[in-house]
């Protein structure tokens, strides 16, 4: 299948009155969902707010240039990945993910440092920099490596408890036990303590200055002794949602963009349907179906599309203070040149300040913040006209930094706005300029600035967050994260049903809600998923009669029955498309 990066899918009509699920939110979790059950044969409609799928994925076009939505690296999608798995069962044709060699780059005002596939080249680097510390980052870098085994075992672990019997929960925790002692080991201790009592030792403490746990300076090391960094496919990491939004409607499915949700419809504690403001116009739309699957901040979807009452006040109170990640800003950069004539690769690249504390360097300050640096050109020329390049930069941010980014009331935006969050850009523009491009200035064609404002207006996440909760053991002990509510056939399918964020936690979040709806709409596809995503059936090894084989090349026409029902579709959402008009105060 070939996918064009420039296309923007268009709803031009309506969705239908009658589902069997419907999903909120084209994001990789509800993208999969959607597809698996799709593919099933259950009637699917996705309903999603913006002008194309993807959520943080979505990416945007600025002139010439195309922009992932923020920075990005993978992990599980190469060769034998859980997320690579997922995509080979929904078909062929899915987007290649080539692997990183060139990972990570921590510079400083003191170091320059070059995280690669084979990361035992950092180590010896280290050891012979800093000979008299040469025991303590030998230890460090076998723990890494040890955590990274753990990880790669807790990556084979797909399901959900909900999702299994008792005799699988008995044994799924005996294997969690094991990998529990691994992080356990690491995941109480703060980056301080950590590399001054158990490793000892100061260059670690400085490299990683803006961690703020120790398990976060293991971890990119431990993936990379797996070789388990992948880039986005040609085109951006976009091309994954589209990928699968497409496959969805292949199998019958629908997906109609702008399609706000903000009633979920309730009879006797059960959910009974959705409604939708659809289209430019925001026309109301009534659909009726047996499941709903949220891929939405899960704030909103109980206060305020949740009839008042069906969620306890206690349950409330808890997701009102569970602690969530932080929004970012995101600069989308693009040169007149190509990004490595300006110094820049294909790794991501770190850099801080030696004189700034470890909170200073999260704290949204733009002079002190730790800033994220890609270049996404030097990846993918698809990405930029030929002879020029693109770079974003990313920073963690606060919301409620600058009076909430100098907005009005309701985080109306207007020229202080844009002039704030310009001057934000500016600072981390120069910063970036002295530290590793002096040309850089000099050869800037444009700059598109994303702020918590944004974050929040475009995927509707609480204050903007990039993910959703964090795996606190506040969270844990309240249980945050979760897929059944207390709404039976109302599941959570995205970033909130489990902790962390990315890509592979998505696709994780959109399958387990799958299953929980085959496990009880399509018993015997349910079994076969439930061997795939415990490895012992192969993708491809399934049954044409239960899974549909991803042979079309084209959307199916949607003039006949559903499938596996006597119910009909409204016409099917394939249409012109084009390029998102450009929005300058974003």
């Amino acid at each position: 299948m070939a996918y064009r990066p420039d296309i923007v899918p268009a709803s031009p009509a309506p969705p239908p009155e009658r589902v069997d699920v419907v999903v909120i939110g084209a994001g990789m979790g509800g993208l999969t969902a959607a597809t698996v059950l799709a593919k099933a044969g259950l009637c699917v409609c996705v309903l999603e707010m913006d002008a194309r799928p993807g959520g943080y994925l979505a990416g945007f076009r600025r002139k010439e240039f195309i922009f992932d939505s923020a920075i990005h690296w993978l992990n599980l999608c190469g060769p034998g990945g859980t997320v690579r798995r997922i995509l080979d069962f929904v078909g062929p044709g899915a987007p290649e993910t080539p692997q990183l060699r060139r990972i990570r780059r921590y510079r400083g005002d003191s170091f320059d440092y070059l995280l690669t596939n084979q990361p035992d080249e950092l180590r010896d680097e280290l050891m012979a920099d800093h000979p008299e510390q040469a025991a303590g980052v030998r230890d460090f870098f076998a723990a890494a490596r040890m955590l990274g085994d753990a990880y790669a075992d807790l990556a084979r672990r797909m399901r959900s408890p909900e999702t299994m019997s008792l005799v699988e929960r008995t044994r799924a925790g005996m294997g969690m036990a094991k990998i529990g002692i691994a992080f356990g080991r690491y995941a109480g201790s703060s980056t301080e303590a950590g590399l001054d009592k158990r490793f000892k030792t100061p260059v670690l403490k400085k490299i990683f200055c803006s961690e703020e746990r120790l398990v976060s300076c293991l971890t990119p090391v431990g993936w990379a002794y797996h070789g388990d960094y992948q880039q986005p496919p040609k085109g951006g990491s976009r091309m994954l949602p589209r990928f699968l939004a497409e496959s969805c409607e292949r199998f019958g499915g629908r997906v109609v963009y702008r399609a706000r949700v903000d009633k979920v419809l309730v009879s006797a504690r059960k959910v009974a349907g959705v409604e939708a403001l659809v289209g430019t116009r925001q026309q109301r739309h009534t659909i009726a179906c047996d499941y709903v699957l949220a891929s939405s901040d899960l704030e909103t979807l109980y206060e305020k599309m949740l009839p008042k009452g069906a969620i306890d006040e206690s349950l409330l109170g808890k997701i009102r203070e569970a602690d969530v990640y932080e929004s970012a800003v995101t600069i989308s950069i693009g040169l007149d040149v190509p990004a490595e004539q300006l110094g820049f690769g294909e790794e991501l690249v770190m850099l801080t300040r030696d004189d700034v504390s470890r909170a200073e360097h999260n704290c949204t300050d733009p002079a002190k913040s730790a800033i994220s640096i890609l270049a996404p050109s030097a990846r993918d020329k698809t990405l930029a006209p030929a002879g020029k390049g693109t770079l974003t930069f990313l920073t963690t941010a606060n919301i409620a930094y600058g009076e909430r980014w100098k907005t009005g009331p309701n985080d109306a935006r207007g020229p202080e706005y844009a002039e704030f969050k310009q001057g934000y850009a500016d600072v981390l523009i120069d910063r970036v300029a002295a530290a590793l491009s002096p040309e850089l200035r000099a050869h800037i064609d444009l700059v598109d600035v994303a702020t918590p404002i944004t974050h929040r207006r475009y995927t509707g996440n609480r204050d903007g967050s990039i993910m959703g909760g964090r795996p606190t053991r506040a969270n844990m002990r309240n249980k945050i994260a979760h897929y059944k509510t207390p709404v039976e056939n109302l599941l959570l399918s995205g970033h909130w049903a489990e902790y962390g964020g990315g890509v592979p936690a998505a696709v994780r979040a959109g399958s387990n809600a799958a299953m929980l709806v085959l496990q009880s709409a399509r018993p015997a596809a349910f079994e076969i998923f439930r061997d795939i995503l415990d490895f012992k059936r192969e993708p491809e090894d399934v049954d044409p009669a239960l899974f549909q084989p991803l042979v079309a090349l084209a959307p199916k026409k949607a003039t006949g029955a559903c499938p596996g029902s006597g119910r009909r579709w409204s016409p099917s959402c394939a249409g012109a498309a084009g390029s998102r008009p450009g929005r300058s105060n974003r």
